[in-house]
């Protein structure tokens, strides 16, 4: 008695999918894409660098990118972190694939001495752009834009 293999369920549904052929696929299928591409926004690209100030080249001459949203993202965790600050809004200033500049909207906490705050999370953020693109020679601390919108009672990021 000959067993055969087990039939992996991944495979089996995919087979099933593509064997299976429902009634206005096409429709469907595009409105789905249309719904996906009106919620997600492309993002633009960062040019990166390296150690010697230079934009990453693999071997084939191609540039290394970063997408604006990934920087952002970071930014964002980095200044959520702390019971003292949190964003309301970062805006990326990016001319001709460079990051030019970084505008951080924050909300205080009441009794926070703001202007060393703000002085320590610029090094902050101007580290955490580095350590996603690498040091650009024109991204300085004059780059990086720190303004408080608010100042709340407690931690902001709770408000």
């Amino acid at each position: 008695m000959a067993l055969e293999p087990p039939v992996d369920p991944l495979d089996r549904a995919r087979r099933a999918a593509r064997d299976a052929d429902p009634d206005h696929w096409k429709e469907i299928s595009n409105s789905i894409m249309s719904r996906l591409r009106s919620v997600v926004t492309p993002s633009d690209p960062i040019l990166a660098f390296d150690e010697r100030h230079t934009s990453v080249r693999d071997a084939e001459g191609s540039r290394t990118l970063v997408s604006a949203r990934v920087v952002t993202a970071v930014l964002r965790r980095l200044m959520q972190g702390a019971p003292t600050h949190a964003p309301a809004e970062i805006r990326l200033t990016i001319a001709e694939e460079r990051l030019t500049g970084v505008g951080v909207a924050l909300v205080g906490s009441y009794g926070v001495d703001l202007i060393a705050l703000a002085d320590d999370l610029r090094a902050d953020l101007m580290a955490a752009v580095a350590a996603q693109i690498g040091r650009d020679p024109d991204f300085g601390p004059g780059s990086v834009d720190i303004a408080f919108v608010d100042v709340v009672e407690g931690d902001p990021n709770c408000v």
